[in-house]
């Protein structure tokens, strides 16, 4: 995916004077300001322009998602599924929308809470169904079962009990259609939105009291080459924060194909969770690469009054294309008196995870078995195939036993990006390319790179199939929503007994070497 080139006027030195001279009281005021001097963010070539008007203006403040909460260990929520009209900024399109809005609610609960959610499908001509994504929960019956398909006019009750202790634990996960050869569609139309167990605090007592914002970003449209990116289903949305404040800020991409580099000029961002996994310290990170399905929970120091855009990094995404030009996609005005005069980052980096990790015991576990996965495509990209297979539903392609670590390779022969992400279990990425990695954290999604001049590209990653609740049928992909539709997804059993391992050969042969 590319990114929309930015075509925005320069800062005057009037306005940086205006910026570094307000007073707390000033803060909204300057944010407006800067929101009326920013300029286009769009190019004259979109095609999805309303009222044939050449350029979007910028206009808001992040705005905050509407939340449901849990209440006395239930979370009750219906999520009606339909198409509406959405406007970003001067784009209007046509969406698929979740309670006729580009912004559902934000689901939050606790360890050992339930969800019930009832999901109606008012959508004129396709089924859909829901995956929490990220989730350690059961993949059966009215819980995280993909292969439930809920048909136009029907509803469906979903009962996802969290677990109270375990594998699963506080963090930043989302929900989204998992149709297969529908999600694409629905995504990219706006059926996405956050889920939050809470808890991080606990984890980490700094982030008591922080500011907490989301940044939930979406690739709603493309025209072309050109590709739009909304935060908060905003366009270029202004983030307010005071000098030397410390805020908690939660990023993830729940978009249906993009992947983006991202940076904030002259501010770094203290990483503590990928995909909602602790870190065992923070780490200071001046860039992020965020596939579609992943996250970041990162605290952020405000940085010297004036302004600081958050902007694409060009990269390498499609061998045959040239990569997008950077694209400001939200601007961080720091404003006010300084919050403190303490040194906030060595603070911040002195934190240690709280209690005990998964990642300690994935990373000294046995390795029970080895298995390779293959991405490719056909010539033209409207097939593609793992191991040489599109997605069966009804088929197995991998049986593992409950209680084993398994390592697995991808193997990526295409020219582009792809990512690998299995449900209902995290994994320890320990090679990219060939190259060791030393990961802090674990992982739910992570990049493939792509096939280039020097060879394939390479994945290496160790997946604990050790939690009970996960046994069952569920699956393993790309998640780029395209590739999934088009077949980039198989099917793995995790079953209890030694005795069933047998039913490999009842689905597909899977790729695994003893």
């Amino acid at each position: 995916m590319s990114c929309l080139s930015k075509n925005s006027a320069p800062v005057s030195p009037d306005r940086r004077l205006f910026l570094l001279g307000i007073g707390r009281t000033g803060i909204a005021a300057a944010a407006a300001h800067v929101v009326r001097a920013i300029g286009t963010i769009l190019g004259p070539g979109a095609a999805l322009l309303a009222a044939g008007r050449a350029a979007a203006q910028p206009g808001d403040l992040l705005i905050r998602p509407p939340e449901i909460r849990s209440k006395n260990g239930v979370l009750d929520a219906t999520l009606t599924a339909a198409p509406g009209r959405v406007t970003l900024g001067d784009f209007a399109f046509p969406g698929l929308l979740y309670n006729g809005s580009y912004l559902p609610p934000l689901l939050r609960a606790r360890l050992g809470d339930t969800l019930r959610i009832t999901l109606k499908n008012d959508l004129p001509d396709q089924p859909t169904n829901l995956h929490y994504h990220g989730m350690s929960v059961s993949p059966q019956g009215n819980s995280d079962n993909v292969f439930v398909h809920v048909h136009p006019g029907q509803q469906f009750d979903y009962v996802v009990r969290i677990p109270a202790n375990g594998r699963q634990g506080p963090g930043l996960f989302w929900y989204h259609p998992h149709a297969h050869g529908m999600a694409d569609k629905q995504v990219l139309g706006g059926m996405s939105g956050g889920l939050v167990v809470d808890g991080s605090e606990q984890l980490f007592p700094m982030l008591q009291g922080l500011q907490e914002r989301f940044f939930l970003i979406k690739d709603p449209y493309k025209d072309g080459d050109n590709q739009a990116i909304a935060i908060n289903g905003q366009i270029n949305p202004v983030v307010q924060i005071r000098p030397g404040e410390m805020q908690f800020w939660r990023l993830a991409n729940i978009g249906a194909e993009l992947f983006i580099k991202l940076r904030i000029e002259g501010m770094p961002l203290y990483v503590i969770a990928t995909d909602g996994h602790p870190l065992r310290q923070p780490r200071k990170a001046t860039q992020l690469f965020l596939g579609a399905g992943q996250r970041i929970d990162a605290i952020v120091i405000g940085p010297p009054p004036g302004e600081f855009a958050m902007t694409t990094v060009p990269f390498q995404n499609e061998a045959w294309k040239t990569p997008a030009p950077s694209q400001q996609i939200a601007t961080i005005v720091s404003a006010g008196p300084h919050f403190s005069r303490s040194t906030p980052e060595a603070k911040i980096l002195a934190q240690r995870l709280l209690g005990p990790a998964w990642i300690d015991e994935v990373r000294s576990a046995a390795i029970a078995r080895v298995r390779t996965v293959e991405y490719s495509s056909t010539p033209n990209r409207d097939t593609f195939f793992i191991n040489g297979r599109v997605m069966d539903e009804n088929g197995i392609d991998q049986t593992v036993l409950l209680g084993d670590t398994e390592e697995w390779t991808i193997i990526n022969r295409d020219q582009q990006y792809h990512s690998f992400h299995i449900h209902q279990t995290a994994f320890l990425v320990t090679e990219v390319n060939g190259v060791r990695r030393s990961e802090g954290s674990l992982r739910d999604t992570f990049p493939v790179p792509p096939a280039t001049d020097a060879g394939l590209g390479t994945l290496k990653v160790v997946i604990p199939f050790t939690d009970p609740v996960i046994v069952g049928r569920f699956v393993y992909h790309c998640h780029a929503a395209d590739h999934e539709d088009k077949g980039m997804m198989g099917i793995v059993e995790v079953v209890s007994s030694q005795s069933t391992t047998n039913r490999q050969g009842a689905g597909h042969a899977g790729h695994g070497h003893p």
